[in-house]
């Protein structure tokens, strides 16, 4: 009977970890980068400029999904519902956030729900961003049930 040593079976699990985080690091990097707008995104209160985390933003139909750049977990890290987010305010970048920051000429902060953060976009996301803030329907409207309609024509009905 052969005898497998320890020190092959951490070697085999250490490359099988290894080749599990490669991959969702490359599916993770290949998919987001094709799909989203590169963001920094910080959440408020902030101590200071080294709380920028860098990350991949999209907009599906009622979420906004950011997806920071050092993490392997494939779904995203910041899901924010589009009938919370409202535009606080801008402001430009100081000179040493735009140090690091060189395309992103403005930091706009968003309130969602009881938290706030500040997105440091490029132009075009800043943009886009406002853009899919406004066009979400507001949240006074009422969408009609049917089965409530239903019971209102047949109420109406017996009445008459």
């Amino acid at each position: 009977m052969r005898v497998i040593s320890p020190a092959v079976v951490v070697f085999w699990i250490a490359l099988a970890v290894l080749v599990v985080a490669g991959g969702l690091a490359a599916v993770r990097f290949v998919k987001l980068r094709s799909s989203g707008a590169q963001v920094l995104v910080r959440e408020l209160p902030a101590k200071d400029s080294y709380s920028w985390r860098h990350g991949i933003v999209r907009y599906t139909g009622e979420h906004m999904e950011c997806f920071k750049l050092r993490s392997l977990w494939p779904a995203p890290d910041l899901k924010i519902p589009r009938l919370d987010v409202s535009i606080v305010g801008t402001r430009t970048l100081d000179d040493e956030e735009a140090s690091f920051m060189p395309d992103a000429t403005n930091a706009v902060e968003i309130a969602a729900g009881d938290r706030h953060f500040e997105f440091a976009l490029d132009q075009r996301g800043a943009m886009a961003l406002q853009a899919w803030v406004e066009s979400a329907p507001s949240r006074r409207q009422e969408r009609a049930d049917a089965k409530v309609l239903r019971e209102r024509m047949e109420r109406s009905k017996r009445r008459q």
